[in-house]
């Protein structure tokens, strides 16, 4: 049974004094002095404003470098067209969303370099996955401390630390391996051929043939971008690709991990829990109540505890099912299967 730490806000503390309490039962026995420590978290998308604050991630930077520690902020561009697409665009996106190295105390570096191409390639003898690129500076660090938002997701129902590290850690031909089984289709009935997907599309894989929306498959990577802007919801993921996504983020994370051993630990911030996940440019309607921090050195027992806390918070044990059709519990199943960690946990307030 794995520990898994919590600190509650019905207690009413600080909040830095809250993430030093999570930090103290976890980053000591994580990182030794000198080392280089990845700090992986999402710096928010331009428009949204629910993305875990630079004012909380500062603490424990500071803690990091208290016990020794050279931590630095990183994160890896996205697939889809936005603002995230490559380390400039990132870089001025955290910038604009508070993320400077003079406040934060420490360097910001983007994972997967200039275009999302710097990548270290990882064997895995997984179900679905045989090879899994990694963004290469997770491959030259000593220690890992992911930090997460517990929130929903269109695509996983659930995101937190398996995602953030299954996807996350990845470069962008690492994400493509994930997201290529969630190539959409257009629903023709009621596709209008306003062409708001073809113009949102990077990859130039959709285009307008007889007024109607028309995927070409040898180019979409399955990122979705058409799915979250469609304004008459004529895009959708195949029927069961969400379920195979878990199960290849679990396996992805799991090769990612395994460079680490003991040198990784996760702390979940279980507040602004909202329906959409941290890369929609704008508001999100929240469902559950804030509820606090965890942290923990297993990836399974933490994803597993802050699902359960949400559950608890919304009396709805089938909360994200309800709200994406779609049960995270295939994430944690899998990443126990693969050796990731426990789903058994206790939870310890501190």
């Amino acid at each position: 049974m794995s520990q898994v730490f919590f600190s509650s806000l019905n207690k009413h503390l600080r909040w830095d004094q809250m993430i030093i309490n999570i930090c103290e039962k976890i980053i000591p026995n994580t990182i030794k002095s000198g080392d280089l420590v990845a700090v992986k978290l999402h710096m928010g998308e331009r428009g949204g404003g629910t993305f875990i604050k630079p004012s909380l991630i500062k603490p424990i930077v500071d803690f990091i470098k208290s016990i020794g520690g050279e931590p630095f902020l990183t994160d890896t561009s996205t697939l889809y067209r936005r603002n995230r697409g490559n380390a400039i665009e990132y870089l001025k996106t955290a910038l604009l969303n508070g993320f400077s190295p003079e406040f934060i105390g420490c360097p910001i570096i983007i994972a997967d370099g200039l275009n999302g191409e710097s990548e270290v390639e990882v064997s895995f003898n997984g179900k679905h996955l045989s090879k899994v690129y990694v963004a290469s500076t997770f491959m030259a660090v000593d220690s890992l401390i992911v930090v997460s938002h517990g929130k929903g997701h269109r695509l996983c129902g659930f995101g937190g630390s398996i995602k953030n590290v299954g996807m996350g850690c990845l470069s962008q031909k690492g994400k493509i391996l994930i997201h290529k089984v969630s190539q959409p289709k257009v629903n023709i009935e009621k596709c209008v051929g306003c062409g708001t997907c073809e113009k949102q599309c990077r990859w130039n894989a959709i285009k307008l043939i007889n007024g109607l929306a028309n995927i070409n498959y040898e180019k979409c990577v399955g990122c979705l971008d058409c799915f979250i802007v469609c304004p008459f919801e004529a895009v959708s993921p195949p029927e069961h690709g969400k379920e195979e996504v878990l199960i290849r983020l679990a396996e992805a994370a799991a090769a990612v991990l395994k460079k680490f051993k003991e040198k990784s630990a996760f702390i979940n911030f279980l507040i602004d829990i909202t329906e959409l996940c941290d890369c929609v440019p704008n508001a999100s309607k929240k469902f559950a109540p804030d509820i606090g921090i965890l942290g923990s050195k297993d990836i399974v027992a933490i994803d597993k505890a802050s699902i359960d806390l949400i559950k608890e918070s919304c009396n709805n044990q089938n909360i994200f099912l309800d709200l994406h059709k779609v049960d995270p519990e295939i994430m944690i199943k899998t990443a126990e299967e693969v050796g990731l960690g426990n789903a058994n946990y206790k939870l310890i307030e501190v």
